[in-house]
């Protein structure tokens, strides 16, 4: 069907407006925002399908339209009124949908065959039943959609998939369950009253028994906190003890002792304070030794020497690295001398030295290996003549005398032929693989070289300073970022280049096969397929001849006689080669063993002197590198003697420099400075030690005065100055301790209540244990907190098992649930019993749509794939799974993108290749149906625009196309596609008025 003619009489902002869009390329129509161009796409659609409803008032038009065969029809299209008429004049009133199209409905051709940018970003179109069933299966389909709709409607009424399904049969099943859990609650009924009983005794004794607990645990507690309330007053008189029993202490004490003791403090604080001002003075200054100083003293006349002949030391060492040199040229002389040598022709080692060789024996070798040689040539001349029966045989087709000869002789064939077959497809694979074009520079490659100059940066930044380590780290990363890349790129441009090379080995294995299998073949081997029928002609032939051959084979039997004997004759001949062989073998293993013994290269025995001559040649320039050794170890020598004395010297010095005549010298020099820094020190050590002298008459001072104070705190008994104040002071105030003693004894006594418990109570404290009795409080006061809580915890579930036990004595309500379940069980029974039967007729139109959508499915594809292709310059192919939810592309290098990687662009033209492809195949079963196409090039960039307009082009010949679009651009590239094409019909909007582009 293509669309000749519009007539739009009443319909929106068009007003008596015709148009007659060319049938045979494409048309492209441009019109600014609210120019009319959606009110004309939604014309098209009314006046195939109808006015959608409620939306018919005021609307009036007519299209005309020729279908395939030829015939021409105008639909015309009143407010409700509608009718169509043909060339011949006939009136129809039947909708063209239900004529020509199987039902096809406004909504799947939107679907498929008008295409908006939103419809260009996803495939859930094909996952349609109603879109399969159409362009999949065509006929019927929409009658086996229909009924997989029904019974899938059918189910869902019947059951959902949820735990919080409200379905029919979801809330049967959770109304069983429950009943099932109440059927389990009140068969347990009577066992729980009876372990509510038991459970009750149970309660009271364990209440009694912590009742019981609990008062003890009170009691205990009271106690302790008796006594952890009576351990201040009982520390208290303690200490006032302990200051008595120091008074008690003090016998005798001179009256001015404190005035004595007042006197020392003084003279003590003196001294302190001369020697924390001497001390800073001994602490700044480190006496130094002349060893700190000069570490080789004692070795400067050792040093003095060495330093006189440091002139020889060079000249020597000089003379060293010369005889080097010239080792190094002799060894690259020597070791390049066998590639002089014809029989050599090799590198020689300079590990293997040549050894004594005994020429004498090498002769006698090759004298020995030359007779056999000619022992051997005068028995080849003597070989006995043997008749050849065996080509006969083949040639008059005596090998396939038997039945076993000839099913290998066909095996043969038929594998030559399978070969041939097999080669032919490899070959037009590697023909496709090579046709293709190649990229050498890929994304990788970019990203490599952006890596590779950022290293480079990186490197730079940090030699000017730039930076510090962190840039050489990144220079580091982006140095095997840019290897990585590199290697991927690599990978990535020579795929192709390896899947050709992967087919041609397995073409070279075919073709070596094929050689094995034509080697045994008895007559001439096809080398291709065009060979094959006159190699069927043959098989054909013998296969005639065959059994006509097996006649001819008694003529061979007397001359098969003779060849026995002749071949008797050559055995003998055979046997004595063999012994001849073997004795040449022993000489000339005899010949390889002397040489190899002798580390000489493997040459015949005829060349034995010119062997000599070269090796001579060899032991020649090899006594040449001795001499050298030998000067060179002369030197070596004298060297180590200087580097043993020198060495000693900076051993001496501790210094890390090397061992050289620079570095001698520098140490003699350093010699000179430091013997001038040595005499500045000596006057600093001599003003330290009378620093030291002066603080260690201080020191004597302090013990004199430490002696006088020891006295006194003999007087008392003291141990320190702490202990002399401390009993001094109880010494003066004993009459007010013994007050306070009484005191403090009577508030204790108070406390206990009476004359016994305050001796008890006394003695208990005198034990100490005031950390025992604390921690034992803590924990009873844990305990009869816990006790309290578990005590209360039992009453309560004492009184709920009582009000448990009293319900349970009259509950009846078993019956009456058991009659329910039932009932429900019944019910579930006959639903599930329909919605199995619904499952059932799903499965089975499920795989009768599946059958239908195989045979179609493929072919779509594969339009939609050349689609692809010529609107991305073959750069990218096309794969959709079997529900078709899934879509994925190949790109030139053979990699497989999904959709989620895509371009915005890239899955445009993925989805219009498709859209357009199912419209066409529909159009190839059943009828050419127009395709719109509005603003799809939104997400196009130029070169893509470009592209699809000229596929669009060309696509426009064939099949009728309109293109909407509201850019400017899109407009101007579409008409310079029309002139490279030749073709395009380009159509201007403007408030309702169609007029072509000037």
């Amino acid at each position: 069907m293509k669309i000749t003619d519009l007539e739009l009489e009443q319909y929106g902002i068009y007003q008596n407006e015709s148009w007659k869009p060319a049938a045979g390329c494409l048309n492209v129509i441009m019109g600014e925002n609210e120019s009319g161009k959606t009110t004309l796409l939604r014309f098209i659609r009314d006046m195939m399908f109808g006015y959608e409803r409620g939306k018919w008032q005021g609307k009036k038009g007519n299209m005309g339209f020729l279908r395939a065969d030829g015939s021409a029809y105008r639909i015309y299209r009143d407010g409700k009124n509608k009718w169509a008429v043909n060339d011949k004049g006939e009136e129809f009133n039947d909708e063209l949908s239900s004529l020509w199209w199987h039902g096809l409905n406004r909504g799947i051709y939107e679907k498929i065959f008008a295409v908006g940018l939103e419809d260009l970003q996803g495939t859930s179109f094909l996952a349609d039943d109603s879109v399969r069933s159409r362009f999949f299966m065509l006929q019927g389909g929409d009658l086996v959609s229909g009924a997989m709709k029904q019974a899938d409607e059918e189910m869902e009424k019947l059951l959902v998939s949820s735990s919080q399904g409200k379905r029919r049969i979801n809330q049967l099943l959770m109304t069983l369950a429950e009943v099932q859990e109440a059927l389990e609650h009140l068969s347990g009924q009577e066992k729980d009253f009876s372990i509510l009983q038991k459970k009750q005794a149970l309660l009271k004794k364990e209440i009694d028994k912590m009742k019981i607990s609990l008062a003890a645990d009170q009691e205990m507690d009271k106690q302790l906190e008796k006594r952890l309330g009576a351990w201040e007053y009982y520390k208290r008189a303690r200490e006032i003890k302990r200051q008595l029993q120091l008074s008690e202490q003090v016998k005798l004490f001179p009256s001015n002792g404190k005035e004595q003791w007042g006197h020392l403090v003084s003279r003590m604080k003196l001294i302190r304070e001369q020697q924390e001002v001497l001390q800073p003075k001994i602490d700044e200054y480190r006496p130094r030794a002349k060893e700190e100083i000069i570490p080789w003293t004692g070795m400067e006349q050792e040093l003095e020497g060495l330093y006189v002949d440091l002139g020889q030391w060079k000249q020597i060492a000089a003379e060293e690295e010369e005889l080097k040199r010239t080792k190094a040229d002799w060894a690259r002389s020597f070791v390049n001398l066998g590639y002089a040598l014809p029989l050599w022709d090799r590198a020689l080692s300079l590990k293997d030295a040549c050894a004594d060789v005994d020429w004498k024996q090498g002769r006698d070798l090759a004298q020995s290996a030359g007779v056999r040689n000619n022992e051997l040539h005068f028995w080849q001349q003597r070989e006995p003549e043997v008749e050849m029966l065996e080509k006969e045989m083949i040639q008059g087709g005596t090998l396939l005398s038997s039945e076993e000869a000839w099913r290998k002789y066909e095996a043969d064939a038929s594998k030559i032929e399978a070969l041939l077959n097999e080669e032919a497809a490899l070959t037009e694979k590697t023909d496709a693989l090579s046709a293709q074009k190649d990229t050498r520079y890929t994304f990788w490659f970019w990203l490599g070289a952006t890596a590779l100059i950022a290293a480079v940066v990186f490197v730079i930044m940090f030699y000017m300073s730039l930076m510090g380590y962190t840039v050489l780290y990144g220079a580091v990363g982006a140095s095997v970022l840019a290897a990585a890349c590199f290697a991927i790129n690599n990978h990535v441009f020579r795929r192709k280049e390896n899947q050709i090379r992967e087919l041609e080995a397995q073409i070279d294995e075919i073709k070596k096969e094929w050689h094995e299998v034509a080697s045994r073949f008895p007559d001439h081997v096809p080398e291709d397929k065009k060979d094959l029928p006159a190699f069927h002609n043959m098989l054909q032939a013998k296969r005639s001849d065959f059994y006509g051959m097996q006649a001819k084979q008694q003529a061979f039997a007397w001359k098969r006689e003779t060849v026995k004997k002749q071949q008797s004759a050559h055995k003998d001949w055979a046997e004595e080669g063999k012994l001849l062989k073997e004795a040449q073998a022993a000489v000339l293993d005899e010949w390889y063993k002397w040489l190899e013994a002798n580390k000489l290269p493997k040459v015949l025995p005829e060349k034995v002197s010119e062997l000599q001559e070269q090796w001579n040649k060899i032991y020649a320039e090899e006594g040449r590198g001795k001499i050298i050794d030998v000067r060179i170890d002369g030197a070596q020598e004298k060297l180590a003697g200087f580097a043993k004395r020198a060495g000693s010297i900076i051993r001496a010095a501790g210094m890390s420099c090397p061992i050289t005549p620079e570095s001698i010298a520098y140490i003699y020099e350093e010699n000179k400075k430091r013997n001038l820094e040595w005499r500045s020190i000596s006057e600093k050590n001599r003003q330290h030690d009378e620093y030291e002298r002066e603080m260690n008459k201080l020191k004597s001072d302090w013990a004199s005065c430490e002696r006088e104070m020891n006295a006194l705190f003999c007087l008392v008994n003291a141990v320190n100055a702490e202990d002399f104040a401390e009993k001094v002071n109880a010494h003066e105030n004993h009459d007010r301790l013994l007050k306070d003693w009484e005191n403090v004894r009577h508030d204790i006594r108070l406390y206990a209540g009476g004359e016994e418990e305050f001796n008890r109570l006394w003695a208990t404290l005198e034990s100490g244990r005031y950390d025992e009795w604390m921690a034992e409080h803590q924990k009873l006061a844990e305990k009869i907190a816990k006790e309290e809580q578990e005590l209360g915890d039992l009453q309560r579930q004492q009184g709920a098992a009582e009000n448990e036990i009293f319900r349970l004595a009259g509950d009846d309500t078993i019956t009456k649930t058991l009659q329910k379940k039932k009932e429900l069980e019944t019910e579930i029974g006959q639903t599930m019993e329909d919605w199995l039967t619904a499952l059932f007729i799903r499965s089975l139109m499920g795989k009768t749509q599946k059958r239908y959508d195989s045979g179609k499915q493929p072919k779509i594809i594969k339009m939609a794939n050349r689609f692809l292709g010529r609107m991305t310059k073959e750069k990218y192919s096309l794969i959709v799974n079997d529900d078709g939810k899934d879509v994925s592309i190949i790109d030139e290098f053979y990699r497989k993108k999904e959709s989620k990687v895509w371009s915005s662009g890239t899955g445009d033209q993925v989805y219009l290749a498709i859209r357009l492809a199912m419209a066409l195949s529909f159009g190839e079963q059943m009828e050419t149906l127009p395709i719109v196409l509005d603003d799809i090039f939104v997400r196009f960039d130029e070169e893509r625009q470009k592209e699809t307009l000229r596929f669009l082009m060309e696509l426009g010949k064939e099949q009728q196309i309109f293109l909407f679009t509201c850019h400017e651009r899109t407009m101007k590239l579409a008409e310079e596609a029309g002139r490279e094409e030749n073709t395009g019909e380009f159509i201007q909007l403007r408030n309702g008025c169609i007029s072509k582009r000037i």
